[in-house]
């Protein structure tokens, strides 16, 4: 089951051409299409993994952000469209960012294609500090320092205003923690305007006229969506009893379109500022089409009456499509799964109590044509993301091997609301081992579950999941998979990228305070590690730095000197997130048949 990964698109300037990421060639690289259907410009490769892509505002650039190696030293470059030269606009070895990282909401040009907005680390590793560049003379100038007028953290450039003499940047603490700031290009100065109390989302859409459309838990658990007017006062637009994941304004202010998250589904919703009508966009398939930031890609463009969207959904891979929002016609722009088989499986959005009675939601995939199969239990990362009806190659070959998989949305989750996402923090292999543990218990209660053949999977935080379950709930599991996971939190936290660490103590805790150590090392599944009962697989990304090696390297040989049964696969020059096709896909299939073989009847 092998389709073309799309990670990131950008509609051009005037709306007649759709650029966009895709491993067709091996590895994530930029691409293009003429959306008349005429022979589009071919981009030329860069060198390393492109990670996000934007266009310059007169169409005659692609700006690309770009990691090297996968260790998420960012570079920025621009291609030019005609020549296909690449021009490197930051050095080697220091992080840049164009916008909140791993995401692609934003745009870092300025309105009269003057100025580009990034953030570096290149002053202070632990903390991003933002910048412009004069596209015309290449001169930089620093317009906010982290620690000089503001608290020291990570300060992200969102949006130009329309005149593009004043640049919103978001302070993002936490994952439920940000906050606003206006730059003013002219003056130097930096207002604050977004204060409050207390933890609040912030998730920055568009900059017009009228002010800035925000989505926002200000005063609220639901992200709403709001204009932040010129006065701070803010004017509500939309306030369902779900989170709304993210909106975006039409160039010519008219078109409003926002995604809310209904049972991790998006509902799209547009407004014309014009008129005054409201509405549902109509003619996509049900799909995943927002998220937060725009996580993985996933983010809105309008470039006029005209909306174009990723489309993720468990039984196609995920593509890119316009809606006409003046008619309504809908179109598919690209196929990157046309070999895909007509039979995948589509969820069941299911909710079960969690071990203290709270209640869990996840997505119930059974395989056809089984009685009683084993299921896996597969744990998102984050652990602050949220498992959604996207296509997944290793989901769907488990379920034609006769497996079942239950995603779940444990405590931690986004998408539930900010009362819900802040259940995690500092309670990492807590609270949430409560739900894993209903989790279980739920598949057990299924007629069609051989509640004997349960395994565990997961990734980053889903790997540390993965590995509790497997050594604090051992009795639960036949069988285990943890990529880039994390086994021992003291010293997880003392090895996290240096950006991360001013969050470290609000969000897992702190090693250095003696409750802290004693409570985290209580939770770490190393500390355990002589209870595991089932065959354990570990892989890791040699380049990881998100994670360090050094922590499946340490539980390996740890459950090796007590004779305990794992596998260790160190994968060469991948760091978090592999990048290259053939690597993922043979590492995909090391999973299958890892699960094939323990959950066998």
């Amino acid at each position: 089951m092998i389709a073309d990964q799309i990670d990131g698109f950008a509609p051009s300037p005037d709306g007649t051409l759709l650029a966009y990421i895709s491993d067709a060639s091996g590895s994530p690289q930029p691409w293009c299409l003429r959306l008349d259907g005429a022979a589009a410009p071919r981009l030329s490769e860069v060198d390393g993994t492109v990670t996000r892509l934007g266009w310059r505002p007169d169409g005659s650039r692609l700006l690309v952000q770009i990691d090297p190696d996968g260790a998420e030293n960012y570079r920025i470059a621009e291609v030019d469209l005609v020549s296909g030269a690449v021009e490197w606009l930051t050095p080697e070895g220091t992080r840049a960012e164009i916008g909140v990282p791993y995401a692609s909401s934003g745009n870092p040009y300025s309105p009269d294609g003057r100025l580009l907005a990034y953030a570096t680390s290149a002053r202070d590793e632990s903390v991003f500090d933002v910048f412009v560049r004069d596209l015309t003379t290449g001169a930089v100038t620093t317009v906010l320092q982290a620690g000089d007028e503001v608290s020291e953290d990570r300060y992200l450039p969102m949006f130009f205003s329309p005149d593009s003499r004043r640049l919103l940047v978001l302070r993002m603490h936490q994952g439920t923690e940000h906050d606003l700031f206006v730059c003013h290009l002219d003056t130097g100065a930096v207002e604050h305007v977004t204060p409050h109390e207390g933890p609040a989302k912030f998730l920055p859409a568009a900059w017009s006229e009228d002010g800035i459309y925000v989505c926002t838990t200000l005063g609220r658990d639901h992200t709403g969506l709001a204009l932040l007017k010129p006065d701070g006062s803010l004017d509500w637009l939309a306030t369902p009893d779900h989170d709304i994941d993210g909106a975006a304004l039409s160039p010519d202010g008219r078109w409003l379109v926002w995604g809310v998250n209904v049972a991790s589904y998006s509902r799209l919703e547009w407004l014309n500022r014009q008129t005054g009508d409201r509405g549902t966009v109509d003619g996509l398939p049900r799909c995943v089409a927002t998220q937060e930031y725009g996580f993985d890609g996933q983010t809105l463009h309008l470039r006029g009456e005209e909306l174009f969207v990723l489309a993720s959904r468990a039984t196609a891979a995920k593509d890119a499509w316009s809606v006409n929002l003046t008619t309504g016609g809908v179109r598919q722009l690209t196929d990157s799964g046309p070999d895909l088989p007509d039979d995948l499986v589509e969820p069941e959005v299911v909710r079960f109590p969690s071990a203290d009675g709270r209640t869990v939601h996840g997505l119930l995939y059974r395989p056809r044509g089984v009685s009683r199969a084993g299921v896996v239990l597969d744990i998102h990362g984050g652990p602050e993301h949220q498992a959604r009806p996207w296509f997944s190659g290793m989901t769907q070959r488990l379920l034609a091997r006769g497996i079942g998989v239950l995603a779940t949305n444990i405590r931690g989750s986004s998408g539930y609301g900010l009362s819900y996402q802040r259940l995690i923090y500092r309670d990492w292999g807590g609270g949430d081992l409560d739900d894993l543990a209903g989790a279980a218990a739920y598949l057990n209660g299924l007629s069609w579950v051989d509640g004997q053949r349960l395994g565990v999977f997961g990734a980053s935080y889903g790997g540390f999941a993965a590995l509790s379950c497997l050594t604090r709930l051992p009795q639960l599991w036949r069988a285990g998979v943890s990529i880039c996971g994390v086994s021992d939190l003291v010293s997880d936290v003392r090895s996290f990228p240096p950006t991360w660490r001013r969050r470290a103590r609000d969000w897992v805790g702190d090693p250095d305070d003696p409750a802290d150590n004693a409570r985290l090392r209580e939770a770490s599944p190393y500390r355990h590690a002589h209870r595991l009962q089932a065959p354990l697989l570990l892989v890791h990304g040699i380049n990881d730095t998100r994670v360090s090696i050094a922590e499946s390297d340490q539980m390996y040989a740890r459950l090796v000197e007590l004779d305990l049964p794992v596998e260790l696969v160190r994968v060469d020059g991948e760091g978090h997130v592999v990048a290259d096709r053939e690597t993922r896909e043979s590492e995909e299939e090391m999973v299958i048949e890892w699960f094939a073989e323990h959950l066998a009847p």
